[in-house]
């Protein structure tokens, strides 16, 4: 483990030295009329660069043009009117970056899904878990989905992700306990849970239904995505996909 974790940083790295500056979009995720902050982070060729200057826009439309703290961190206060995904783009000089901001209603049910736990064996494996992708797919229907990265981060989880052909959704950063208080306060549902024992260790606190590949005292041990789905389609809401609002049409 500790080995993958040194290639990544090693990979992480070296694709920034090659970078002359660059300005990053965290995804994130609120729900109706609840105030989220959308953030960005200026980077140089190793380090956070702070002091930049950075236009926001969200869905095409400009926003405000913010300054980073001298840590390298922007923030913008949102107040979203409507459900839906909605598409955050930063501009910072001859930069840009784009990320996701997920608006659910507070009535949907959110699994949240971490990519390296859930989907293969091993941070670097190439074999999937058996029909992943169908059973993703499948929830993807009835339920929102929001992916979990612990150890790849954003933009290579996400390069993945669609080259696997996986629904489009959020990728948050894993920050622990963290992670499921600020979603709570936030005010999404969080429904069920699939991944690692560290993660299910810090979800048991704030979600009913844990799914682990590896033991865990702290979540159900299953064997393959089949019985999650069996599982899940079991505790799924009433409502159709259809009527979740604009969340899945606009994606």
């Amino acid at each position: 483990m500790w080995l993958s974790i040194l290639i990544i940083i090693s990979i992480n790295l070296i694709a920034v030295a090659a970078s002359p500056g660059k300005v990053v979009v965290f995804d994130g995720v609120t729900t109706v009329q609840t105030p989220t902050r959308i953030q960005v982070l200026t980077k140089g060729r190793l380090f956070a660069q702070g002091g930049r200057l950075v236009d926001i826009y969200l869905n095409d439309q400009h926003l405000k043009k913010i300054m980073t703290g001298g840590d390298g961190y922007g923030y913008l206060k949102h107040i979203p009117e409507k459900p839906g995904f909605q598409k955050v783009l930063a501009r910072s000089g001859a930069t840009s970056s784009s990320g996701l901001l997920l608006v659910a209603r507070r009535s949907e049910k959110v699994i949240i899904i971490e990519v390296e736990g859930a989907f293969k064996d091993a941070v670097f494996s190439s074999e999937l878990r058996a029909n992943s992708q169908e059973a993703v797919k499948k929830l993807d229907e009835t339920y929102t989905l929001i992916y979990l990265s612990r150890l790849l981060g954003k933009g290579i989880s996400r390069g993945w992700l669609e080259k696997e052909g996986f629904p489009e959704s959020v990728i948050l950063r894993w920050r622990g306990t963290r992670t499921f208080k600020s979603l709570s306060k936030k005010g999404i549902n969080l429904h069920a849970v699939i991944g690692s024992a560290a993660v299910m260790s810090a979800a048991k606190k704030h979600i009913e239904h844990r799914y682990a590949f590896e033991k865990s005292k702290d979540a159900k041990l299953v064997k393959n995505w089949d019985e999650i789905l069996k599982l899940l389609q079991s505790t799924a809401p009433d409502e159709k996909a259809e009527d979740r609002g604009q969340k899945t049409e606009d994606r």
